[in-house]
């Protein structure tokens, strides 16, 4: 694939809930998270991967853009590495997934579905690229 946006990207949304007394150690892990595992994330095609947060509902929203041709495979390239799932037992403990039985992912459970961040649905794109416009 080429980074000149030769094949269009696939947008993900997610969401999980965050518990509240762990806000600030979830904003402070995320102002400096490992390299390696950005690193791994590059390397698993996913760019522009960003999280918000709804202070109201206590609720993470991620989004991420994915610029590879084997959704599947990347993904699992990324819960095989050992130190994303180091990374993973960090944020854990922080997060309160909407749907999800057995061990965490860090412990390689599987959840209900895979879905320790819930996915979402897209129902609306303007369908123009933000590099389109510089």
């Amino acid at each position: 694939m080429s980074e000149a946006g030769d094949t269009p990207s696939k947008r993900y949304g997610s969401v999980i809930g965050l518990k509240p007394e762990k806000y600030q150690e979830y904003k402070v892990l995320h102002a400096a998270v490992w390299p390696r595992v950005l690193d791994r994330l590059t390397k698993s095609n996913i760019r522009n991967y960003t999280i918000y947060y709804d202070s109201i509902n206590h609720m993470l929203f991620s989004h991420l853009e994915y610029i590879g041709s084997d959704f599947d495979k990347d993904m699992a390239a990324i819960a095989d590495d050992p130190i994303t799932k180091q990374w993973w037992a960090v944020c854990e403990p922080c997060q309160e997934p909407l749907k999800w039985s057995g061990p965490p992912p860090s412990q390689g459970g599987g959840g209900q579905g895979n879905t320790w961040w819930t996915p979402m649905e897209e129902l609306f794109h303007d369908n123009h690229s933000a590099v389109k416009f510089l």
